[in-house]
């Protein structure tokens, strides 16, 4: 069989090798490569957001948030995931990639930011990529920041290779 398939290699053109070595190299590179871990936001450290209904907040966050954002690290969708969000800083994780403005306003989570970015994104930061309709109504706001504090999750630990 060796033989076989050593004629049909040595009988074909050069070029045809030499696509055929770089394909072989590009998949052993490919298969050799890791997965990159999800990042994840530090544990929440801020008191829960009492002044909303956290049960409402998970109903309104499933129909106006839940198509965008995700609750599981490394589970971007159109926006980032958000657990642990309340009390992060702003375009924090790694694995996703934010607007330049948000980037750049070093804001930290809190009701007194979610408010005006819930209720409507595109006005608060003009290049946000929160495309979501503006959410007028300040007790449906106040609900989903005070579901939004409740996703609390511990961070994985990670052990260190070296040895």
């Amino acid at each position: 069989m060796a033989d076989i398939l050593y004629s049909k290699i040595a009988k074909m053109p050069i070029t045809r090798k030499y696509q055929m070595s770089s394909l072989l190299a590009a998949i052993l590179l490919l298969s050799a490569c890791d997965r990159t871990p999800p990042d994840h936001r530090a544990s929440v450290t801020l008191p829960l957001y009492t002044d909303g209904d956290a049960d409402n907040g998970a109903i309104i966050y499933q129909d106006a948030c839940g198509q965008c954002h995700q609750l599981n690290a490394g589970l971007n969708k159109k926006g980032p995931q958000l657990m642990n969000i309340y009390g992060a800083h702003a375009a924090q994780l790694t694995d996703y990639t934010y607007s330049k403005g948000l980037k750049q306003s070093e804001w930290v989570w809190d009701a007194e930011t979610l408010d005006p970015y819930i209720a409507d994104a595109q006005k608060v930061m003009t290049d946000s990529k929160m495309l979501s309709n503006p959410m007028p109504d300040a007790k449906e706001r106040a609900d989903v920041i005070a579901y939004l504090s409740t996703l609390r999750e511990a961070v994985p630990v990670v052990e260190s290779e070296e040895k």
